[in-house]
């Protein structure tokens, strides 16, 4: 599992390094798909649906479990921080869906 928002060094090196399709495409040899994934709150619906049909397909065709964890967060644009007042998150920049 690669959850940006609950471990620091995946939140530090966001979108800097690897992109939410690369989460994804990462779910293939290990982890289970796409976890506490923040992404702008003005995202349309229809690019989320598609995020999770690329990976219903992944999971189909490598025949293991996969889920997607997404968080809208409104008000925000890729790019930006995450304001998170948890001691349960961290905070990391907005992913771009596209």
């Amino acid at each position: 599992m690669l959850p940006p928002l609950e471990d620091s060094g995946l939140a530090s090196m966001a979108m800097e390094t690897y992109r939410i399709q690369d989460l994804l495409l990462y779910s293939a040899v290990c982890g289970v798909g796409l976890d506490t994934v923040p992404i702008p709150g003005d995202t349309p619906k229809e690019k989320i649906a598609a995020l999770y049909m690329d990976c219903s397909a992944l999971a189909h065709r490598l025949d293991k479990p996969l889920t997607a964890r997404l968080f809208p967060v409104l008000g925000k644009k890729a790019g930006e921080m995450t304001e998170f007042n948890s001691p349960h998150m961290c905070n990391g920049k907005i992913f771009s869906v596209d």
